[in-house]
């Protein structure tokens, strides 16, 4: 469908500005890459998540050559995001609960949980790929047990993270922690367990109508991670001054380079006449 690929190619655009600039600033502004470090696997984690969008885009869902990776990379983008966001909750759920081991562990341990989720993704992902090559015919069936798993396990993971997010509202939190929370609680029922419950429903009972609720649901990730990243920025003013810091490090970067060219090119062009 024509509105998908605007869709998805608005989307990745739109992703890899937002990610790509919070990356950026993570990296360039000292203070933050102090602060948030471990923020910037999400931020790398969305970037990832933009690629899978931009080639949904130019994928035909109605080739037969091409439906079956459709569907992998559609399953995985829930999959990866809801991995990501199990990782957050497990850091959240250390600072409301352990605040000690929390501040006093390395960046490290911090960094662990992440790096485990990143790789039961890229072990799921290549199992869906080799069921993919290996599977009789030339597409992966709406209803093929592997596609399924990884939706059942992209939705126990986000019911997981929504149980532990309850929890965690449900003890005495001061304020500033309490609000994240609960716009994490409700974006994880709306944007995340609400569409992947649709998607399950439909494959699980053959009905029409299943691509279409994948894509909305990719929409939806989408949606849930570009929110994500506008509430950790409206959250944090240190996280939007980085941001200004580090376009106005880039222009001035930029209008030094130009004035250098412009410079060498004055230059040129004197010494050709003398």
């Amino acid at each position: 469908m024509e509105a998908f690929f605007w869709l998805y190619l608005s989307s990745a655009a739109l992703l890899y500005i937002v990610s790509g600039s919070l990356l950026l600033a993570t990296i360039i502004q000292l203070r933050l890459r102090e602060k948030y470090s471990v923020f910037a696997v999400k931020f790398l984690i969305d970037l990832i998540t933009a690629s899978s969008l931009l080639v949904m885009a130019f994928l035909d869902k109605e080739d037969e050559k091409q439906c079956g990776i459709v569907q992998v990379i559609s399953s995985s983008v829930p999959l990866v995001q809801c991995l990501l966001l199990m990782c957050e909750v497990i850091d959240w759920s250390l600072a409301a609960f352990s605040p000690i081991y929390f501040h006093q562990s390395s960046l490290f341990c911090r960094i662990l949980p992440f790096l485990i989720g990143a790789l039961f993704s890229v072990i799921i992902m290549a199992c869906l790929v080799v069921i993919d090559i290996e599977t009789d015919g030339s597409c992966v069936a709406d209803a093929n047990t592997a596609i399924l798993t990884a939706y059942d396990m992209t939705l126990i993971l986000a019911v997981a993270c929504a149980v532990v997010l309850g929890v965690l509202l449900k003890k005495q939190l001061n304020s500033a922690f309490f609000r994240p929370v609960v716009f994490h609680f409700v974006a994880t029922i709306l944007l995340l367990i609400a569409p992947i419950t649709v998607v399950i429903v439909l494959k699980y009972n053959h009905l029409h109508g299943s691509r279409l609720a994948c894509d909305i649901t990719n929409m939806m990730v989408f949606v849930h991670s570009i929110v994500h990243s506008g509430y950790f920025i409206y959250n944090h003013e240190d996280v939007r001054q980085g941001l200004i810091a580090t376009f106005c490090k880039c222009r001035v970067l930029t209008a030094i380079r130009r004035r250098s060219c412009v410079a060498q090119l004055y230059t040129c062009v004197f010494c050709r006449n003398v």
